[in-house]
């Protein structure tokens, strides 16, 4: 070995020790500042064990897991699971609803796997082991939460924390799709891969079980999936596209999307649509979603209401699909089918306009 190659083994073993324990310095430096900070000790989250008391976890599907904590708010700074601290860097007055998930874990609606890691793991280590998860396209919805222990309930996973348990979760079906074997045995297999990353015990459902309650789920789904329309017809001659959107307007509709108007609304599907098959034409469509509407909130009455409207101002006459004119008396027996169809939905395990029925019926 020549003088020039032992000269630079020594070069770089000592920039190797330099590097490292500058490391351990800074470590140091800003465990003692958290301390100081949040006025207590503070370990190492990567060596000490994670305090007891965690929520344990079981099962691949979501139906088993009877002790989670649902999601809820809670005041306060950042949360700190499982005793640990946050990174540096951290803003510890921002809330903890800021990362909460939206997602709330339904064990008729998801297929749900759980990863349990031995020690505490660092948020950006869990950000990186669910990329291809969050970032795949997938035929359902897919979500990611870890369990924040501080705050007592699933969040996104935050760059700044610490983390043992983590939930993966794929949507099985709604009115538009239904997950086969394939894209379930492939969901299946991208967890498992996030769990080798992040070190972490996994438990793989049977993929031809997941798939037949998928398909249950689908049938369910298609029973409820009904839809009440109203048909205005024109006594006057054809109407434009600007003439029934001024109509709409004066409504209180609003776009959604080219021919269709509806009412303003916060999330999930509208109400009820007003649609034109054409832009010049002389009957228009107003249908409401049934499943997605709570029973009591009287929706037929008010879409009658709103089809003698919108029927005043385009002179036109309300009518059903065979052209027969509906009126009052119709409503009322329209709103007596409904209430049963209402009642079978409940019974089923799905209430009208509730947080279920919007995640099926989109």
């Amino acid at each position: 070995m020549s003088e020039l190659q032992i000269a630079l083994l020594l070069i770089a073993g000592a920039v190797l020790a330099g590097l490292y324990l500058a490391g351990k310095w800074q470590e140091r430096r800003l465990l003692r500042r958290l301390g100081e900070e949040l006025g207590g000790g503070v370990g190492d989250a990567l060596l000490d064990d994670a305090r007891p008391g965690a929520p344990e976890l079981a099962g691949a599907l979501a139906g088993v897991a009877q002790r989670r904590v649902e999601p809820r708010l809670e005041p306060g700074g950042l949360p700190d699971p499982d005793g640990t601290v946050e990174r540096a860097g951290a803003t510890a007055s921002a809330p903890a609803a800021a990362r909460r998930s939206d997602w709330i874990e339904d064990p008729m609606l998801d297929c749900v796997l759980e990863l349990r890691c031995a020690r505490p793991v660092d948020g950006v280590s869990f950000i990186d082991a669910a990329m291809p998860l969050t970032t795949s396209q997938w035929p359902m919805p897919v979500s990611f939460v870890v369990w924040d222990a501080r705050a007592q309930q699933w969040v996104h996973p935050d760059r700044f924390g610490y983390y043992t348990d983590a939930l993966a979760a794929i949507q099985l079906a709604n009115r538009r799709n239904v997950l086969g074997e394939e894209p379930i045995a492939r969901f299946v297999s991208s967890v498992r891969q996030a769990a080798v990353a992040l070190d972490a015990d996994c438990d793989a459902p049977d993929i031809v079980r997941v798939a037949a309650a998928a398909h249950d789920l689908d049938r369910l789904c298609a029973r409820f999936d009904v839809r009440i329309g109203l048909t205005l017809e024109s006594v006057s001659g054809a109407w434009s596209a600007a003439r029934v959107a001024a109509a709409a307007a004066q409504a209180g509709l609003q776009s959604a999307g080219e021919l269709r108007w509806a009412p303003p609304h916060a999330a999930g599907p509208p109400p009820w649509v007003l649609a034109m098959p054409a832009p010049v034409c002389e009957r228009l469509a107003l249908e409401l979603d049934v499943p997605s509407i709570p029973a009591q909130s009287g929706a037929v009455q008010q879409m009658f209401t709103l089809g003698s409207q919108i029927g005043a101002q385009l002179n036109a006459r309300i009518v059903d699909d065979n052209g027969r004119p509906i009126d009052s008396q119709s409503v009322a027996a329209i709103e007596a089918q409904l209430a049963s169809l209402y009642e079978e939905m409940r019974s089923a395990g799905i209430d009208p306009g509730g947080d279920r029925a919007r995640r099926l019926y989109v």
